[in-house]
């Protein structure tokens, strides 16, 4: 077996696992955890039924160096949208991000409509 392989899928995998379990902590803390659960188990339902179907069909129909073309061809578009994004923001012609301003503005926001607002962990600790 080839280790790099298995290692590099994996630590891929535990990428993807981050980003799905902040999306369902968000869901939480804008929602509830009802919301946040249901929302993640119908997630793993499509992408079961998506595999299922898709998977088996797609790798038999489609010669693999197709489809490896295919994917790698979409990978190399988004990832040079990122880098010019990223040479953009770092050479001034594209404004950065300024993620605290933009949770206190609309918290902010929030708190004139009179919605109750939970900010932080401190908030969650208390439910």
């Amino acid at each position: 077996m080839q280790w790099a392989i298995v290692i590099a899928a994996f630590l891929a995998s535990a990428v993807e696992f981050v980003e799905a379990f902040t999306l369902v902590l968000v869901a939480r803390i804008t929602t509830n955890w009802r919301s946040a659960i249901v929302g993640a188990l119908g997630a793993v339902a499509t992408l079961a039924v998506i595999v299922a179907t898709l998977g088996v069909t797609l790798v038999t129909l489609v010669p693999l160096d197709v489809l490896r073309f295919v994917i790698g061809f979409l990978l190399l578009l988004f990832g040079l949208k990122w880098l010019k994004n990223a040479i953009q923001r770092y050479s001034g012609l594209k404004l950065l991000h300024d993620e605290g301003a933009i949770y206190e503005a609309r918290v902010a926001e929030a708190r004139a409509r009179g919605e109750p607002v939970k900010t932080g962990l401190a908030q969650l600790c208390k439910e």
